[in-house]
């Protein structure tokens, strides 16, 4: 089952319960995202580092690692609630996981767990949250946690590289990119982004914020995949991006002009 395939029956389920409050949505991608990211890590790249940033459960993992099987797996969780399972589901997987958040800087942080895990974030919910997913979005519980930049931990982590970067922050992708500059510039083969059309969260970062960032630091979108349009206005709200490095890219003068 692939992960459009599982978001199809998320929505649906959700819809059918509160169909008379909300909007539905549906998803429309390309099904070969697992393969572009493929076709582009490095020749000969057999045993692949792939952080996990938002790692969930650790379902996203585990299709990684049956799709690349030397699959080297480093996973952020902060949700305490699912981090058990995140340890369970990796239990035997190389690498290391983490109960932590990532941020722009190593700091404490508050995370609004919400009545679904899935919507839990260190952003609260905004009005757009409450318009489309207020079943799910609901804060239950806010929590202090510990978050650290992807640069920190990479500079104590002893890898050499990192060969797939996937984020799925709830809205603090940004956040956590602005925290990677040195990784990044090292050069990641594939940059896997959970997106917003719309900010569903306060404070959260819309896709064009996310591709001027990128863009100024050597990286050009690849493509789109399970891009969500809502209903009945037919606007685009959510997806997922994949960014590959630019060898075009003249990263000093797109840092100018940013």
């Amino acid at each position: 089952m692939n992960l459009t395939t599982i978001k199809k029956q998320y929505w649906r389920v959700l819809a059918a319960w509160n169909r008379w409050r909300h909007p539905v949505s549906t998803s429309y991608s390309p099904h070969d995202w697992m393969d572009a990211i493929a076709r582009k890590l490095p020749d000969g790249c057999s045993e692949p580092v792939y952080v996990d940033g938002g790692a969930h459960d650790g379902q996203m993992a585990k299709r990684f690692i049956k799709r690349f099987p030397g699959l080297q797996v480093h996973a952020f969780e902060p949700n305490a609630d699912l981090f058990p399972m995140l340890e369970a589901n990796l239990a035997g997987v190389p690498g290391e996981r983490h109960p932590l958040a990532l941020s722009s800087k190593t700091q404490t942080l508050k995370m609004f767990i919400n009545d679904s895990p899935m919507t839990s974030s260190v952003l609260p919910r905004n009005e757009n949250s409450e318009r489309y997913f207020d079943a799910v979005t609901r804060i239950k519980e806010v929590r202090d946690l510990r978050a650290t930049s992807l640069d920190d931990w990479f500079e104590g982590s002893g890898l050499k590289q990192v060969d797939i970067l996937k984020l799925d922050l709830q809205g603090y992708e940004l956040e956590a990119l602005r925290g990677a500059d040195r990784l990044l510039s090292r050069g990641v083969s594939c940059i896997y982004i959970e997106i917003n059309f719309v900010p569903f969260y306060e404070g959260s970062a819309t896709f064009g914020e996310i591709d001027v960032f990128m863009r100024s630091r050597g990286y050009k979108l690849f493509n789109l995949y399970n891009t969500c349009t809502h209903l009945p206005g037919g606007d685009i709200g959510s997806g997922d991006a994949l960014y590959v490095p630019d060898p075009a890219a003249n990263i000093q003068e797109v840092r100018k002009a940013a």
